[in-house]
């Protein structure tokens, strides 16, 4: 029998072949990552206060040139679970049952993950600054990676090592090994002698996106910076959250406020500027108009390390906050930019993380994994677009305005809810009534909201609308939803003894 042992060898080379063809004909893609930024931190979106707006001028330059996205919303309401749906297209309805614990996504899991759908296609990719829920990006994805895994260590802002590789601390940052303890005034008053992680990140990603660039092969880069979350001056073990730790304070130093929240602003327009340089480079090596940029908040504005809501108003008038099931924990000020290919303009459209995966799979003309979400690109080019059966988180407790949800005992002690969206109808139970199985059930008591007239979710139209919440309870129950809530602090002998 004539063996044909070049086929195996000429069907891959012909599978490389096409999918270096899909690749040339999509653009290059860019997704940035904000840490625990607030709907209502960024200059186009509305968020007056008495302190005034923090400057984001290059974020609102952005927004002017692509899609600002109304009502897009995050993954989840803290930040590993958040990113956990960005990766897989799974929203935290099906972690139970995808034995998604919110917080570690390993290799041995087998999921196929968004990073390694552009790698399929030919894609380049890289991924700087803060990971989790990834455990090993050079087996998830990602041809490159510096920053750092552990998401406790994020809070570290001048640590003595980072990550890189397949997440190993190896990368050794000189400034902060040989110059005094750092402090917030040592890091102030001499920035140049110690090594701030955003600076770190930003410089390797530009760094790796410049030689890329010089290649004939499209890229992913994921850069994902660890600011506004409340950080600190500490180094392994220990990830203290002090405040928000900023090389300068960006002109906001003269301010008559309270120094948290003039190293908050400064932050965010540290961050802005930051934004403002990956522009400039697109620019400069002339890849402008072959590069899709996303820019996104993984949870909503947080309160920690002193900082508090009110004082910028950081969710833009919306009820809650990180840890919250209302708007202002999971709407993130999400902009898209792309010229030549997207018309400027403002959406209402809503969406979430777990939708990029079924997008980027249409863009690269490639199958995408099971998943939760829809393809947002007829939106992006400014078609008809398919809506959303639902949207849906969990969480526990409330937390419209203070406190922490699980840490004020309230949800600690009665465990898990949901939220469901369906139109501009939004049903929140705060606690699952079924806790054998936290599951949705006729007999959780729902508030609903119409989020087109309410959007802050003052009116809860239950009683008046009871034919809605019976709809939105039906929707859930059908779907087989799990109401547990991830990072929440409710109790891991309680959930691991729940019958999936």
């Amino acid at each position: 029998m004539l063996r044909l042992s070049w086929a195996p060898a000429l069907c891959v080379a012909a599978l490389q072949f096409w999918s270096l063809a899909l690749a040339r004909k999509a653009p290059n893609m860019i997704w940035i990552m904000a840490d625990d930024l607030g709907w209502g931190e960024v200059g186009l979106y509305p968020a007056e206060s008495p302190h005034g707006r923090i400057a984001t001028p290059n974020l609102d330059q952005f927004g002017r040139e692509g899609v600002r996205f109304q009502q897009a919303y995050a993954g989840y309401t803290v930040c590993a679970p958040s990113r956990t749906t960005f990766f897989t297209g799974r929203h935290s309805g099906h972690f139970r049952a995808l034995q998604l614990n919110g917080e570690e996504l390993k290799p041995e899991q087998n999921f196929t993950l968004l990073p390694q759908l552009f790698q399929r296609a030919g894609f380049r990719t890289g991924a700087f600054g803060k990971l989790a829920p990834l455990v090993s990006p050079l087996r998830q994805g990602f041809d490159v990676f510096v920053g750092q895994v552990d998401q406790a260590l994020c809070h570290n802002m001048y640590p003595k090592e980072i990550d890189t590789g397949d997440g190993t601390l190896n990368f050794k940052l000189s400034g902060n090994i040989h110059s005094p303890s750092p402090t917030r005034e040592r890091c102030m008053q001499s920035p140049d002698s110690y090594n701030y992680t955003i600076d770190v990140f930003h410089k390797e990603a530009m760094s790796w996106m410049r030689q890329v660039a010089q290649t004939s092969q499209p890229f992913f880069l994921y850069l994902s910076y660890t600011v506004p979350h409340a950080g600190g001056w500490g180094d392994a073990p220990a990830s203290p959250e002090q405040g928000n730790p900023v090389p300068t304070d960006m002109g906001y130093g003269h301010q008559p406020w309270p120094e948290v929240e003039k190293d908050h602003a400064a932050v965010i327009s540290y961050l802005d500027d930051k934004v403002g340089d990956v522009m400039k480079q697109l620019k400069a090596l002339k890849i402008d108009e072959k590069t899709m940029v996303f820019f996104a908040s993984d949870n909503g504005a947080h309160l920690e390390g002193g900082h508090q809501i009110a004082f910028f108003n950081s969710t833009g008038g919306l009820s809650g906050h990180k840890r919250s099931m209302y708007e202002g924990g999971v709407r993130s000020p999400t902009m898209v930019r792309w010229p030549q290919q997207i018309r400027p303009r403002t959406s209402q459209f809503a969406w979430a993380f777990w939708d990029m995966v079924p997008t980027v799979a249409e863009l690269l003309g490639v199958t995408a994994p099971e998943n939760d979400g829809i393809s947002i690109l007829p939106e992006l080019y400014g078609q008809e677009q398919q809506e959303h059966d639902y949207l849906f988180f969990t969480w526990i407790g409330e937390g419209r305005s203070g406190g922490l949800g699980p840490a004020n005992g309230d949800g600690a002690r009665n465990g898990p809810g949901y939220t469901v969206r369906k139109g501009v109808w939004k049903g929140l139970v705060p606690h699952c009534h079924d806790t054998k199985n936290w599951r949705p059930s006729w007999a959780d008591e729902m508030k609903l909201f119409d989020l087109e007239s309410d959007p802050t979710e003052q009116r809860d139209w239950a009683k008046a609308r009871p034919e809605l919440v019976d709809e939105l309870k039906r929707l859930v129950m059908a779907e087989g939803l799990s109401c547990m809530c991830y990072q929440c602090g409710f109790s891991d002998d309680v959930m691991s003894s729940v019958i999936i």
